[in-house]
């Protein structure tokens, strides 16, 4: 394991607050220029969705999707595993 070394005399310039904040910065900067480079986009997706959407994928068609009742509608609702190529495109 490597040892942090601070040489002697040594005065950060920002101060923690504005250390994490910079951080921050620089982490979305990274992310927005390798997405524009790779042009992807982002897009959000529900953790999950009545089964009669269709919008779920359907796995593999080994595993199992998970699945639960929704007690005030009365239907059934599946967690998201992945979403079907294209949706979410604009």
């Amino acid at each position: 394991m490597s040892k942090l070394i601070i040489p002697e005399g040594y005065q950060p310039k920002l101060n923690l607050y504005d250390t994490q904040k910079a951080i921050g910065t620089i982490k979305r900067l990274f992310a927005d220029t390798l997405c524009a480079t790779l042009h992807l986009h982002r897009v959000s997706a529900p953790l999950f969705l009545e089964t009669s959407t269709g919008l779920n994928d359907d796995l593999n068609g080994v595993e199992r999707k998970v699945t639960f009742d929704l007690k005030d509608t009365g239907t059934t609702a599946e967690v998201v595993q992945t979403l079907p190529s294209g949706s979410g495109r604009r």
